[in-house]
């Protein structure tokens, strides 16, 4: 009996003394990451007089008191991000946006296996987006939007991660490849956002087999071509989808007609022809915001679907659109914004009737 206490009592102190090691561990690694930084003024009670788990920005566990969340958001830091953050090997969540940070994602982080959320966005850091990000299993949300990134977006991102709800890489420096296959195998996606970079090439043809959950598709800003995938009508979860300002073309396809919880639509400023789908539109019932202006739409605005009760926003300007301007618009109750101007429409409907309306309108037409 006297030798089982014994081993118990070894294994108490073993975790006794590893606990105490990890807590040491994780505050000489945030007084690392202050010493990293500039302007640090904001960190004023980052301190060994004061219990780590009070200090500005860090949460621990409730039980083994380790650093489970450093949430520093908009505090004008400045510096670069110190590889001792790997140490926090508790560390669920990496909220650092807003800031002035500079310089690469350490490497040293992709030691964080329990990492569910990096938000890094609205820096200034460089250089490739690592490799070593899709080796964190556990990631969920990944936003590392409006920095300077540049290269290619990796497929090792998406080969073994089967968790990933939020991709955000907007507004960074993306220019070499293609949007890779592999992020669309993961069926776990609800937001892919890849606006505002230089990505060029065609969309995937099978871009909605895999990703059933998908409800934010954004990848306007771009030099992305070809065709709307035929595939986008198994994308039922689809709420906005953003393809403006790239250089897509043909007709808009009637599948996107089966996206019946979509609410922006928006693909201005792209090559798109022929007539505007009055039927796929009217089968769009969620919609809020439509724009489809600068293309090459031709013919009349037609009268069918245009009975879309949330709608306020319309843009079809800078087409080649002709005949008069429908009075089924009437229907649109919220409608607050249509914008009609350079196009060849001669005519305003005489049957179609604002003037009883209490409604605030901003009109552009001829």
């Amino acid at each position: 009996m006297i030798f089982y206490f014994g081993v118990l009592l070894l294994i108490l102190n073993y975790f006794s003394l590893s606990l105490s090691n990890s807590l040491t561990t994780d505050e000489s690694s945030l007084i690392a990451f202050k010493n990293y930084t500039n302007n640090s003024t904001s960190l004023h009670n980052w301190s060994t007089q004061a219990p780590i788990c009070r200090w500005i920005g860090v949460s621990c566990g409730a039980k083994h008191r380790c650093v489970t969340s450093l949430s520093l958001p908009g505090l004008s830091l400045q510096g670069t991000i110190a590889p001792h953050l790997g140490n926090l090997t508790f560390l669920r969540v990496l909220n650092i946006p807003s800031n002035n940070f500079t310089g690469v994602l350490p490497s040293e982080l992709s030691k964080l296996r329990r990492l569910e959320y990096i938000n890094v966005g609205t820096n200034n850091l460089t250089g490739e987006i690592p490799t070593w990000l899709g080796g964190l299993l556990e990631l969920r949300r990944m936003y590392l939007h409006s920095n300077r990134f540049s290269g290619g977006i990796p497929s090792s991102l998406f080969i073994n991660n089967s968790r990933l709800e939020v991709l955000d890489l907007e507004n960074n420096q993306l220019i070499r490849g293609l949007i890779p296959n592999a992020m669309f195998n993961v069926s776990s996606l609800l937001s892919i956002n890849l606006a505002r970079n230089k990505l060029s090439g065609n969309l995937p043809i099978n871009m909605c087999s895999n990703t059933p959950q998908l409800r934010n598709f954004s990848v306007g800003g771009n030099q992305l071509s070809g065709d709307i995938p035929k595939n986008i009508a198994q994308c039922r979860e689809l709420e906005i989808l953003e393809l403006q300002a790239n250089y897509f073309n043909g007709d808009i396809p009637t599948e996107i007609g089966f996206l019946s919880k979509l609410k922006y639509l928006l693909l201005w400023q792209n090559e798109f022809k022929g007539s505007i789908p009055g039927q796929i539109i009217g089968n769009l019932t969620s919609l809020i915001w439509l724009n489809l202006q600068s293309n090459n739409f031709t013919g009349s605005i037609p009268k069918q679907g245009w009975n879309l009760p949330s709608l306020t926003f319309l843009a079809l300007d800078s087409n080649n659109l002709t005949g008069t301007i429908p009075e089924e618009f009437g229907n649109l109750a919220s409608l607050n914004n249509l914008i009609l101007s350079s196009n060849k429409l001669t005519a305003w409907c005489k049957s179609l009737d604002w003037q009883n309306t209490t409604r605030a309108f901003s009109f552009a037409i001829p």
